[in-house]
């Protein structure tokens, strides 16, 4: 087993689930009906688990949107002549505000949607002039395959 399964495993079992008498009736997350589900929550955080379906992404995701951002900056494809580049210090600098936001990563409680927001505002915000579209459309692309 690698050091990157390692640390991998270490992140999905950092949560402790309270046994299952324990779980919590709350309402299911986007459920037009209103519905009660029960939920797991963390002895150790507190934090209660996402039931959604909607699971968040790794890190290897958000890296492959960023070289999908800066193949596309690099390659003639539509845009105009000296249009911005992006280089693999600004990539290192998203990436490290990424891992500075709690639980971006967290499987437990962070949903794709929330995730994503926070990504297009980072990623905003180090390139203003990178435009919310383009990154958007950079992200569909990726889950594009």
């Amino acid at each position: 087993m690698g050091s990157d399964e390692e640390t991998e495993e270490e992140v999905l079992n950092e949560h402790s689930p309270a046994p299952p008498t324990e779980r919590i009736w709350m309402p299911v997350y986007q459920d037009e009906d209103k519905k009660l589900a029960k939920h797991d929550w963390c002895l150790d955080t507190g934090i209660i688990k996402n039931l959604s379906g909607e699971e968040a992404k790794p890190k290897g995701f958000y890296v492959s949107v960023l070289n999908k951002m800066k193949y596309i900056l690099e390659r003639p494809l539509g845009h105009s002549r000296g249009a911005p580049k992006f280089p693999e210090a600004q990539i290192s600098l998203i990436l490290k505000d990424l891992d500075k936001v709690d639980g971006f990563y967290d499987k437990w409680w962070r949903t794709e949607s929330s995730q994503l927001e926070v990504f297009i505002r980072i990623v905003h915000n180090r390139r203003p002039d990178i435009s919310q579209r383009f990154i958007v459309d950079s992200i569909k692309r990726t889950l594009r395959g």
